[in-house]
């Protein structure tokens, strides 16, 4: 009985050795154009032509999305910034905005009016954990601070 799982199991193992000999072949289908029973895959072959045909309204659209580049803000990413205070009277807010930068005076801090309330809105994050670090530092001073995703402008790179 044990001579016979031998050679049942060594039939097995040699068929399946056996079938990684041709993995560099490409039997054509009926459909095919080559004359060959088989073909070998020569991948140092020389250097082929690639042809790209391109909808003209994609150079629009490139232009379309690079244009925030030359703006003031330049170019937005996704982020985060810092919601640090609300109201609905700008100069209360424009005050709130004076007492962080004169604390902070390494971030940037940005107004804008969502109905009914101005806020003040602080700093260009990358990451949700850098804002919820800067967060903590921040509610001493500003205990409504919230971090909100945002789009922020690209972060100044240092000069080496």
């Amino acid at each position: 009985m044990k001579a016979q799982l031998i050679t049942v199991l060594l039939f097995i193992g040699m068929n399946q050795a056996n079938a990684q000999d041709g993995w560099l072949r490409y039997t054509p289908k009926s459909g095919d154009s080559l004359k060959a029973d088989h073909v070998n895959l020569d991948y140092k072959t020389t250097k082929g032509k690639v042809t790209l045909h391109q909808d003209s309204r994609l150079d629009k659209l490139s232009e379309f999305v690079r244009s925030g580049e030359n703006t003031v803000e330049g170019v937005k990413i996704d982020g985060y910034r810092i919601v640090i205070f609300f109201d609905q009277d700008r100069t209360v807010v424009a005050q709130q905005k004076a007492n962080f930068l004169a604390r902070y005076s390494g971030y940037k801090a940005y107004v804008d009016y969502v109905a009914p309330n101005y806020r003040v809105r602080v700093g260009n994050f990358r990451t949700q954990l850098e804002a919820e670090g800067f967060k903590a530092e921040l509610l001493a001073y500003f205990p409504t601070s919230v971090v909100v995703a945002d789009k922020i402008q690209l972060p100044v790179l240092p000069a080496e």
